[in-house]
C-alpha cells in the first residue's frame, strides 16, 4: 500500500503529463477511503482502496473543485471526477 505523500506525487506528476496546468492541487485536501465501489474506468464497480486528491480550477472566483482518485494498493490512476463528469473521457 502507498503512503498519502505517495499518493500525492504521483497526482503532481498526473497532473504534469496531462498537461492540466489549470488546476492547482491542494496539499491538505487527501482522502483515504477502504472498500470504496468505483464509479468509472478500468475499476468500474469494483471495490478498491483510494486516494482522492482535491484540486481545483484557478483563476476563478469560486473555484471548482476536481478530485483526483489514486488506488491505494498500486498507485494507479483511477480517474480525475469534476461536476461535468470524468476528465479522462475528454482528454482521450
Amino acid at each position: 500500500m502507498i503512503t498519502k505523500e505517495k499518493a500525492l506525487e504521483i497526482v503532481k506528476k498526473y497532473v504534469i503529463d496531462r498537461k492540466r496546468n489549470y488546476i492547482e492541487i491542494i496539499n491538505d485536501k487527501i482522502n483515504f477511503e477502504e472498500n470504496i465501489k468505483i464509479p468509472y474506468g478500468k475499476y468500474d464497480e469494483q471495490k478498491r482502496t483510494i486516494y482522492t486528491i482535491t484540486c481545483r480550477l484557478e483563476g476563478y472566483l469560486d473555484p471548482i473543485s476536481h478530485y483526483i482518485t489514486v488506488d491505494a494498493e498500486t498507485g494507479e490512476v483511477l480517474f480525475t471526477a469534476t461536476p461535468h463528469g470524468y476528465a479522462e473521457e475528454w482528454e482521450e
